[in-house]
């Protein structure tokens, strides 16, 4: 089925930029804004570690236990259950 439309717009199709009103910003701006940016990831990502450092502090106080238990629990003692007795067939009639 042809496409609809003329031959030269189906070729390769290129998008115009939107007119903007205010005037392009300079290299310096941008690259303030992105050195402010990265100033602002690191804060955040450091204030992240701090605040996980405090909220498991606790644990050096306490001397929590890590994979093992405060008391060792007394071993159980294995118990022999007994087999039923074999019943005896009963005789072929």
């Amino acid at each position: 089925m042809p496409y609809p439309g003329s031959q030269v717009a189906r070729g390769h199709l290129h998008l115009a930029p939107v007119p903007s009103d205010r005037p392009p910003e300079n290299r310096l701006a941008l690259a303030l804004r992105a050195l402010l940016a990265a100033i602002r990831v690191a804060w955040i990502t450091a204030r992240a570690w701090i605040s996980a450092a405090f909220a498991l502090s606790p644990l050096l106080w306490h001397r929590a236990p890590l994979g093992r238990r405060l008391r060792p629990q007394p071993r159980r003692e294995a118990r022999v259950i007994p087999f039923q007795p074999r019943r005896k067939q009963a005789a072929p009639r």
